[in-house]
């Protein structure tokens, strides 16, 4: 393989791309979409002690991800069959130039191109790393990602390119194919996840049912009961038992969800909350999607985490009406409840299952593409132009 003929398939590609389109319009179209967007979610979230950085950090991946997910395809979908009925590719495939440096040629100048439309919401994700509350390896991180997940859906168009006589047909079949990912697995995961469950025993720290039962007397500090019926529980009748629940079982469920690219993207790097006790939570799309992910696989049973049912509950002996003591004793076990999440999600990630799927993908898009444009040709298929 031949690096500068590789380099002078992409560049021609390039250059006819800018002489048929007007990239330029489409570029300024794409900025200011996405400015008015961040700008939207900078307003909504701003607040002295919110850190915005995290809604403006969701928002613009999840806005460029989308919105890659429609252009890059337009891309690739039509260049090798697009070539071929101008009477370009026989032209070209006749010179030094192989089947392997021709498909990675035209591969390169597509994700140059989808490189430029991601260029341009860098200073949106630099606004969201200004802003605080994300780490500059997060962001990095998502870019990388995000960049590999763009380079694969360049490479299923080229593929449908090449296997297909007529452009739009190459088109329709790669955004089916796109479709399928982002919606089709999220459509079987749902309908998967009510069919498929089972009977777990879960460990769960609340009130037994024998509190509920008991004609013990309760403790004075917790009041009567409204109507003469059971007082309200304390801390103190809270225990630590098993309870058997029917659950659906995603943790059987769950690779349907980690080849989707949206959640491979937003796992990558979820903008988490930071226990620099600064509030950083706001719309944050791409967290969400990462925490249902991650849950997902973790299954019913919370990884052996014990469910707390007893936070809400004010602690025993405290007195009645002491609504200070019960809100920083809430607060405690609700940031003791977010640190075990956020330790069980850590220790379920699903975006390198999901990104080592995508990247099989393409490499065999990109097989199968080199496949359909090799020379000599035995076979074409009817109507098919060759010069």
């Amino acid at each position: 393989m031949n690096a500068r003929r590789l380099w002078t398939v992409a560049r021609l590609e390039l250059v006819q791309r800018r002489r048929t389109s007007r990239w330029p319009l489409v570029l300024g179209a794409w900025f200011v979409v996405i400015a008015l967007v961040t700008f939207a979610s900078w307003r909504a979230v701003r607040e002295a002690e919110f850190a915005s950085g995290p809604s403006l950090y969701d928002v613009t991946t999840f806005f460029v991800l989308m919105l890659g997910m429609l252009v890059v395809p337009s891309l690739t979908a039509t260049t090798v069959n697009g070539d071929r009925e101008h009477g370009v590719l026989a032209t070209l495939q006749t010179t030094l130039v192989t089947s392997w440096e021709l498909v990675l040629g035209k591969l390169l100048a597509s994700w140059v191109v989808s490189m430029c439309f991601l260029a341009t919401a860098l200073p949106f994700l630099t606004w969201a790393w200004v802003a605080g509350g994300l780490s500059f390896g997060r962001i990095l991180l998502s870019l990388l990602v995000l960049v590999v997940v763009l380079a694969v859906v360049a490479a299923v168009g080229l593929m449908f390119s090449t296997l297909t006589a007529r452009p739009v047909a190459s088109a329709v079949l790669t955004y089916l194919s796109l479709a399928a990912l982002v919606f089709g697995t999220l459509i079987g995961f749902l309908l998967t996840a009510v069919l498929l469950t089972d009977t777990v025993t879960v460990r769960v720290n609340g009130v037994p049912e024998s509190y509920w039962a008991s004609s013990v007397e309760p403790p004075v500090t917790s009041g009567p009961g409204p109507d003469g019926g059971v007082p309200q529980p304390t801390q103190a009748d809270c225990e630590e038992f098993t309870r058997t629940e029917e659950v659906s079982r995603t943790d059987r469920l769950w690779p349907l969800l980690a080849v989707n690219p949206f959640v491979v993207v937003a796992d990558a790097a979820p903008s988490r909350l930071a226990e620099t006790g600064t509030f950083t939570g706001g719309f944050t799309p791409m967290r969400w999607i990462s925490d249902g992910a991650r849950d997902a696989k973790s299954g019913p049973g919370g990884g052996g985490v014990v469910r707390d049912e007893c936070s809400w509950l004010p602690e025993a002996g405290a007195a009645v009406g002491d609504g200070a003591a019960s809100d920083a004793a809430f607060e405690a076990r609700e940031r003791a409840q977010e640190a075990a999440d956020r330790a069980r999600r850590d220790a379920n990630p699903v975006w390198p299952w999901g990104l080592a799927f995508l990247v099989s993908l393409g490499l065999v898009s990109i097989a199968v593409a080199e496949q359909r444009v090799r020379t000599p040709v035995r076979r074409l298929p009817s109507g098919t132009r060759i010069a």
